[in-house]
C-alpha cells in the first residue's frame, strides 16, 4: 500500500491497522479496514449533531471564533463536509454571514464546488478523506486568491497513547495527521502559510 497523501509505500506500521508514513507523517489506515459506503453513512447518522446545543456550538468554536475574527458578512464562505448537523453554518449565518453548506451524503450541492471562496471550513472531515492528497487540491483550488482553509482535527503526537486513543477508534477515520503533516501539505500544495493552535488548522493561500 502507498501513502493515500504522498504516495511512499508504507511498510512501518504504528500498529495493526495503521501505517506511519515516513515522509509526510500521517497515518494511514490499512485498506483493509476502510468502511465501505453504507457503514460510513451510518456512522455519521449515529452522530447526535443538534445545532442548537450550546456543547456542540462551544465544541466547533475555534473555527467560528476564527472566522468571526478574521472574515465579515461581505465575505463568502463554504462548509466543506457540513455534516447532518451543520452548526457552523448555523452560527454564522445567525451573525449575516454568507456561506453555503456542501457535503457528499447530506449537502450534495457539487455546483457550489464550481466557486472560489474567501473562507472554506472543515471540521472533523479531513480525517475521513480517503484520498487527502486529491481532497486537499480540491480544497486550495475552491479558494480565491488570499482566502483561508480553516481544519479542525486533532493531531497526533507522541504523547498520545494510540491503542487507547478514541480518534483511532472511529472507523471511518481512515487518515491521522501530525503537525508535520499539515505542514507537508502546505507545502506541496503552495499554501502560503500554515498557523497550528491545539485542534485548529489554518492554511492560507
Amino acid at each position: 500500500m502507498n501513502c493515500t497523501l504522498c504516495t511512499t509505500p508504507l511498510t512501518d506500521r504504528i500498529d495493526e491497522s495503521y501505517f506511519d508514513c515516513p515522509v509526510c507523517r500521517g497515518l494511514v489506515r490499512d485498506l483493509r479496514f476502510y468502511p465501505d459506503r453504507d457503514e460510513e453513512k451510518a456512522q455519521y447518522l449515529a452522530h447526535n449533531n443538534d445545532v442548537n446545543d450550546p456543547r456542540y456550538q462551544k465544541f466547533v468554536s475555534p473555527i467560528t471564533n476564527y472566522i468571526l475574527q478574521n472574515f465579515n458578512a461581505g465575505h463568502q464562505g463554504l462548509d466543506f463536509g457540513s455534516g447532518t448537523g451543520p452548526v457552523i453554518s448555523k452560527m454564522l449565518l445567525d451573525e449575516g454571514y454568507d456561506i453555503v453548506q456542501y457535503d457528499p451524503y447530506f449537502a450534495n450541492h457539487p455546483q457550489l464546488l464550481e466557486r472560489r471562496y474567501d473562507y472554506v471550513v472543515a471540521c472533523e472531515v479531513v480525517e475521513h478523506f480517503y484520498d487527502p492528497l486529491k481532497e486537499f487540491q480540491k480544497l486550495h483550488g475552491l479558494l480565491k486568491e488570499g482566502g483561508t482553509l480553516a481544519c479542525m482535527t486533532l493531531l497526533y503526537h507522541e504523547k498520545v497513547d494510540f491503542e487507547t486513543w478514541h480518534y483511532r477508534k472511529d472507523p471511518t477515520h481512515v487518515f491521522i495527521y501530525r503537525a508535520e503533516t499539515f505542514r507537508y501539505i502546505a507545502e506541496q500544495l503552495d499554501f502560503s502559510g500554515v498557523h497550528i493552535q491545539d485542534r485548529l488548522i489554518t492554511l492560507k493561500k
